[in-house]
């Protein structure tokens, strides 16, 4: 007689089969939590709202980078603890709290106090939400990966347009309307992506990943303090807080610079994302480590010379068209220089990896605060937003003088690792 109980090999087979399910409803959550990607859009109103300076809008939206830089020095040893899919569902909790408070509160410090603790869970978020999707198909990493990035790039071409409209419907209503569409979405998405967190830790599937190893902090300062090691995370930091200063800041240099926008400045941020889906598409289409260099030393000068020639000419029809072209070539910068750690040793990837990320957090928020002060004393966008084009200027040369990307040594040679 049967006790009850499913034979092992079905339970194993059931959750197999709910894998592609589950995996579907978590990429749906987590291109809700791009949510705050409406912020750039609002900029502008943000500014005449708070009665905020420029500096000031800068070191508000900076907030969540410095939050980002605690969580990615506690990320590792959260996972190794609890697992990925627990750390996943926690940040989709927390990041869902953060809009709801920013729904609720309704001001000025729910505002900023959300922006810096939903950095901290997006960074959890940012590390745990990959993992996650590897955990479910440990045989697709690459995929996986490229799932990952390509669902929210999709969300950060859609959220934009949605902003634009939100905008345009309140206006002429006054303060009254613009705080009823800015704020009440971001309530209603963070009830969401809270019920999102609650489902899915109920939801009943066996450990998708086995435990993992944390590395002390003597071995992570020794492989970081290295030259090349260095390198990279100067460039990582280069290429982010460039491209982040750019993005969020592009619609107010469009809406100061220009009376009358015949394309609105959603459609330069969705182009942008538009950009980084398509030169990641093409970058996983060709074999590894062909145009590697070529890619390191160019794509970032070429991009950061388009962003100049965009900042100094004067039709505002062409900001969308070649903010678009630049994202094109310096979206490659990012995957190149991943692949770029892995070639040299697997052992230090990690390791580089994060420390990438804790200075591109420390470089975002002082570009983005930097920005604004140059703004706000020169009343000059061009000008302020030329220095972060010269960051991708700088990636290409740094890369070109360091000698990344050239070809591997013999396999003997290499990092055993």
């Amino acid at each position: 007689m049967s006790n009850g109980h499913k034979p092992a090999a079905e339970i194993s087979e059931a959750a197999t089969r709910g894998r592609p399910k589950l995996a579907a409803v978590v990429l749906t959550f987590a291109m809700l939590t791009t949510y705050n990607g409406v912020i750039p859009i609002f900029s502008t109103r943000i500014c005449q709202y708070f009665s905020l300076s420029v500096e000031q809008y800068g070191t508000m939206i900076g907030l969540g980078s410095l939050g980002q830089m605690i969580s990615l020095v506690l990320v590792g040893l959260m996972i190794a603890r609890f697992g990925v899919r627990r750390i996943a569902e926690y940040s989709l909790v927390g990041i869902g709290a953060c809009f709801m408070f920013i729904g609720l509160g309704a001001s000025l410090s729910s505002l900023k106090y959300s922006i810096a603790i939903h950095g901290f869970f997006a960074g959890l978020f940012k590390v745990a939400m990959p993992a996650f999707l590897i955990a479910l198909y440990p045989t697709l990493k690459r995929r996986m990966v490229s799932v990952h990035l390509v669902a929210f790039s999709a969300a950060g071409i859609v959220v934009p347009f949605w902003a634009n409209q939100l905008l345009k419907g309140s206006e002429g209503g006054g303060d009254r309307a613009f705080a009823s569409v800015f704020f009440m979405p971001f309530l209603i998405v963070g009830c969401i992506l809270i019920a999102g967190g609650v489902v899915l830790g109920l939801n009943r599937q066996p450990r998708l990943e086995g435990p993992q190893e944390a590395t002390s902090g003597t071995r992570f300062v020794r492989e970081l303090f290295e030259f090349r090691s260095l390198t990279i995370v100067a460039l990582v930091a280069l290429h982010a807080s460039a491209d982040n200063t750019l993005y969020q800041f592009l619609p107010m240099f469009m809406e100061h610079h220009f009376d009358e926008l015949p394309l609105a400045p959603a459609w330069a941020l969705s182009g942008h994302a538009i950009a980084y889906v398509t030169t990641r598409f093409l970058l996983s289409l060709l074999p590894e480590g062909v145009g590697q260099r070529a890619i390191l030393t160019l794509a970032g000068p070429i991009g950061g010379l388009i962003i100049l020639a965009m900042l100094w000419q004067r039709h505002a029809v062409s900001i969308p068209l070649l903010y678009t072209l630049a994202s094109l070539f310096y979206a490659a910068e990012f995957p190149v220089l991943v692949s770029e750690i892995s070639s040299r040793s697997m052992g230090q990837f990690g390791t580089i990896l994060a420390g990438g990320f804790l200075a591109a957090n420390a470089g975002n928020f002082a570009l983005l605060k930097g920005t604004g002060r140059l703004v706000d004393t020169t009343n000059d966008y061009r000008l302020s937003l030329s220095v972060a084009a010269c960051g991708f200027i700088a990636f290409g040369v740094i890369a070109a003088a360091t000698g990344l990307g050239k070809s591997l040594p013999s396999r003997s040679k290499m990092d055993p690792e």
